[in-house]
C-alpha cells in the first residue's frame, strides 16, 4: 500500500509538469521573445533562427551598412521563409565543414537579395559573421 501511495505521488507531480509546460507552451510570445516559433525552435528558449541586434557601433539606419570584408564560407541550401521583418532568409543548409552542422537558421541578406529570394528556392553565397549576426553575402538563387 506504501509503494502504491509513493507512485500515485510520483505520478501527480509528472502529470504536473506536463500541464505546467503545456501552459508555458501555449502563452503567446512576448515582443521581446527570442523563439520565432518555428518547427524547429519549438520548446526552446533562443532558438537556432534569432539573431541579436546589430551591436551598438552600427551606423544609424538611414546610413548605407559597410560590408566588413571578412573571408566567407561557402553556403548551398534551400530558401524555407523569408522573413522580411527581420531582413532575413530561414534557410536549411548543408553542413558547412570545420564551422558547423546542417541546419536551418536565419540568415540576413542585403536589400537586393531579399526582395528576389523566393520561397522553396535552392540559395548559394558565402556565410559571414558579424559581431552576434550571421549574414548571407553574395546571394544566387536558382529555382529548385
Amino acid at each position: 500500500m506504501k509503494l502504491l501511495s509513493k507512485f500515485t505521488t510520483l505520478l501527480a507531480s509528472v502529470i504536473f509538469a506536463i500541464a505546467s509546460l503545456a501552459a508555458v507552451a501555449s502563452e503567446p510570445k512576448s515582443a521581446d521573445s527570442k523563439n520565432c516559433g518555428c518547427k524547429c525552435c519549438v520548446g526552446k528558449e533562443v532558438c537556432c533562427c534569432h539573431t541579436e541586434d546589430e551591436p551598438a557601433s552600427t551606423p544609424p539606419a538611414a546610413a548605407p551598412i559597410e560590408k566588413e570584408k571578412t573571408a566567407g564560407h561557402a553556403l548551398k541550401g534551400v530558401i524555407v521563409e523569408i522573413m522580411a521583418e527581420q531582413k532575413g532568409l530561414l534557410v536549411k543548409h548543408e553542413e558547412i565543414p570545420g564551422v558547423m552542422k546542417a541546419m536551418t537558421m536565419l540568415l540576413r541578406v542585403d536589400e537586393a537579395a531579399l526582395k528576389s529570394a523566393t520561397k522553396n528556392a535552392a540559395v548559394t553565397g558565402s556565410l559571414v559573421r558579424r559581431g552576434a549576426v550571421w549574414w548571407l553575402d553574395d546571394v544566387k538563387f536558382a529555382v529548385k
